[in-house]
């Protein structure tokens, strides 16, 4: 079947110019109009003499009045090699692909509004954090990222998703810098952006899978170290303060009788002191337990909420003491018997693991078995908390609750024992970080003008590892990151902590002689 090359309608619609590019009537030029008060029978006619298509539609119009001159009743011609048979044909399979396409079309982009897309991913999202998939922080971050992209749309009248193409989220970087030039939050949101389109749009045939592949669909924003530096340490000096501050004055103020004004039916305006509130008092003690502990481990908020007592492990290992060794071998040798060491003493402070070996004093170790949502990596992590988790214990005894193995140890005493609230605990000390910043008592971090968050604490951990020099490979596993993540996150070194490095003179030494090159050419 010879295919058309060109087609081009003519006389005001009433017929068509059409050259074909193959079969016995490639390279020539055909005039082709319907029969009057037929459905879908044509005569056509060749245009003698016709080269291109302006010579074409120079001629037809002669051609058109010689076929109208014709017999009304001359059959049309509909033999199958006819050039009308065949633009008939050809025309019906065009129409049958366009229409289809048409319908395939229908079928890949089903008809849904952008809210509504939207929402139905989240509630996707939400199924899976009660699932225990990842952490609902994560799910909050996706929420308020999806409230942003919604404005988005509605600001670029995007309100179904067929109404997406290739150029949709061009200008998403610069209608987010209106709100925030923290490049990083931009940049997450994107990522967001991202996973609902591929997990959800595209999945579902909401918009083209073209459009994905397209590496310039959705827009790049460049992240720079500072861009990263959302969560910084906290300096020695302001960790102090804070502690201080949530131990002798915040914790305090929960003990304290608050002041109150009652009446009777003899009295009005009778001055009281409200007694302390229990649940007052065992937050305050928990919060306070509860930095210790993130600090001190290099835990998530996430992972330090949902800690369980059977995840902690408490071993006494030992240390050495010279000075209880000398009252130990005093009091030996008082009652006649000689003391004869074996092997060489220990240096102060040396794990002891013999529990009978002279100088021994306890040395608590606690180790905290977790797994990170973000990395679904398990890893034990030992820290000097033993006596801070024992206290904690002693403390919640003395409350009348009962401790099981499978509670979290902070979990909420006065409600039902759930897992502690993650968003109260990051209000309060934001509020704590406020009020000091307020009053000028945190200098804040050298590199960084950020306020201190829940995750600085996790930052402080791994930089004072990072200035003490611990290996790199074993602070990725304890912290739970990659050890590129650790130089990329987290290279804010106080470069004063380690000036001698930098400053040091190398006195009295020699310069090294180069050394002599031998020719083998010579004699």
């Amino acid at each position: 079947m010879p295919k058309i090359a060109q087609s081009e309608k003519v006389l005001n619609g009433r017929g068509r110019v059409i050259l074909f590019a193959n079969g016995n009537s490639a390279g020539k030029w055909f005039y082709k109009e319907k029969v009057a008060g037929s459905h879908d029978t044509y005569r056509t006619k060749e245009i003698v003499g016709a080269k291109t298509l302006e010579e074409a539609r120079e001629l037809v119009t002669d051609v058109a009045i010689q076929l109208a001159a014709q017999s009304s009743e001359q059959p049309t011609i509909t033999s199958p090699n006819d050039p009308a048979s065949l633009i008939k044909r050809e025309e019906k399979l065009i129409s049958r692909k366009e229409r289809l396409a048409r319908e395939e079309r229908k079928k890949e982009q089903p008809k849904m509004t952008a809210e509504k897309a939207l929402n139905d991913w989240l509630a996707g999202q939400k199924k899976r954090v009660d699932a225990g998939s990842f952490a609902e922080a994560s799910y909050s971050h996706k929420y308020y990222s999806c409230l942003h992209i919604k404005r988005y749309l509605e600001h670029k009248k995007i309100f179904f998703t067929s109404q997406i193409s290739t150029n949709t989220f061009d200008d998403y970087i610069e209608f987010r810098y209106q709100d925030t030039q923290k490049r990083l939050v931009i940049h997450r949101e994107l990522a967001v952006l991202g996973e609902w389109i591929k997990s959800y749009l595209v999945r579902f045939k909401y918009i083209p899978a073209h459009l994905w592949l397209d590496g310039q669909f959705l827009p790049r924003i460049e992240i720079r170290q500072i861009d990263r530096d959302a969560n910084p340490a906290i300096n020695a000096d302001d960790w102090k303060v804070i502690l201080d501050h949530v131990r002798d004055v915040w914790r305090k103020e929960a003990y304290e009788p608050t002041p109150m004004t009652t009446s009777n039916q003899f009295h009005k305006n009778i001055q009281t002191n409200r007694k302390p509130e229990k649940k007052t008092v065992w937050f305050r003690n928990m919060f306070w337990t509860w930095i210790r502990v993130a600090k001190n481990t290099g835990m998530s908020p996430e992972e330090v909420c949902k800690l369980k007592w059977k995840n902690i492990e408490i071993r006494d290992v030992g240390r050495y003491s010279s000075r209880k060794a000398e009252e130990e071998i005093e009091e030996i040798e008082a009652e006649g018997i000689e003391v004869i060491a074996e092997g060489p003493e220990p240096e102060e402070g040396d794990w002891v693991p013999q529990e009978k070996m002279i100088g021994r004093e306890e040395r608590l170790i606690a180790y905290i078995s977790t797994i990170r949502k973000k990395t679904s990596a398990p890893r034990e992590i030992p820290c000097n908390l033993a006596y801070l988790f024992k206290r904690w214990m002693k403390f919640l005894q003395e409350l009348d609750v009962e401790v099981n193995p499978d509670d979290f140890v902070f979990a909420q005493i006065y409600n039902e024992k759930k897992e502690p609230s993650q968003a109260r605990i990051r209000q309060t000390w934001r509020k704590i970080v406020d009020q000091l910043s307020s009053e000028g008592k945190l200098k804040g971090h050298k590199f960084s003008d950020r306020k201190y968050t829940l995750y600085s604490m996790r930052s402080t951990f791994i930089e004072d590892h990072l200035i003490k020099r611990t290996d790199l490979y074993l602070l990725a596993r304890v912290s739970g990151h990659s050890v590129t993540t650790l130089m990329e996150s987290y290279e804010r070194l106080d470069i004063r902590q380690r000036a001698q490095e930098l400053t040091a003179i190398e006195f009295g030494k020699k310069k090294t002689p180069e050394p002599q090159v031998i020719n083998l050419f010579e004699n």
